[in-house]
């Protein structure tokens, strides 16, 4: 069975972290019959998550949610579903009242988010504490090379070694058709970073188009891709990409395009704020 997926949301706040976290949820099905059990999710972010059910659910309904391993619960409710892939449908779900730690991860303030170049998810190796994290440009051209970090953790106060976090939720490519798209002048706000690496067009699954990137700054990023995206379309963008990791998808709307060749074209993304 094709995997299908929503586009990304214009209303979503915060951006979404690609990770697979146990949790334990109690709720009632579209049926009134009530079911809990432990499922996965495909997403998370500050305020809410995507998760992959068998039952089907209605928008608007509540959902008691727990993660597995610290016992934190929160209510949810659904928002909406958002596709369907062979193992079961996609939920996005809003926290109604999540705690601090809630996820296991610490998301900072907007304000230290807008100041970096790119976001990562990180683990500090000695508490194991997880924080997702904006980088510079000195720290990008660091983690791009030894994909670790040293940096001083709130948690245990020390001066440790940062790697990326382990995660099963996966991205493969595929290929759209091709048709062709108008041009529009560039508005730079933030100087550029030329930085070849691997960005991620999601969200994260079978559908996903892993791409090159030619540039970052603070604003958004350049990158090339044998798909095609219209002008003014929104996606969600992973810089830089590691596969087999927990990425962070940041919004992002397609600014410009420019034909490189007869397969590739070079895209302009201009980050939003959600």
């Amino acid at each position: 069975m094709a995997v299908l997926e929503a586009p990304a949301s214009t209303t979503r706040k915060g951006d979404r972290i690609s990770i697979s976290i146990s949790v334990q949820i109690s709720c009632t099905d579209l049926a009134g019959v009530h079911f809990s059990g432990v499922v996965q999710t495909v997403n998370v972010s500050r305020n809410g998550c995507c998760l992959l059910l068998k039952q089907s659910l209605a928008p608007g309904q509540k959902i008691y949610l727990q993660r597995i391993g610290s016992g934190e619960e929160a209510v949810g409710r659904v928002v909406g579903q958002t596709g369907i892939r062979p193992e079961g449908n996609l939920y996005g779900v809003e926290v109604l009242n999540p705690g601090e730690n809630f996820w296991g991860i610490r998301f900072p303030p907007q304000k230290e988010l807008e100041e970096g170049t790119v976001r990562v998810l990180l683990k500090c190796s000695a508490c194991q504490n997880c924080e997702e994290t904006a980088l510079n440009e000195v720290d990008l051209s660091v983690f791009q090379i030894t994909h670790r970090l040293t940096r001083k953790c709130q948690a245990c106060s020390a001066s440790t070694v940062w790697e990326t976090v382990p995660d099963k939720t996966g991205a493969a490519g595929a290929q759209n058709e091709p048709h062709v798209t108008g041009k529009r002048p560039e508005k730079r706000k933030h100087p550029r970073v030329n930085m070849r690496t691997v960005g991620c067009v999601g969200p994260a699954g079978p559908r996903a188009d892993v791409v090159d990137v030619v540039n970052v700054s603070r604003g958004g990023v350049c990158f090339r891709s044998s798909r095609i995206y219209p002008e003014d379309t929104w996606i969600q963008v992973a810089v830089p990409y590691t596969p087999g990791a927990a990425n962070i998808f940041v919004a992002g709307r397609i600014v410009r395009s420019r034909k490189m060749s007869l397969s590739v074209t070079e895209y302009g993304v201009e980050y939003v704020k959600t």
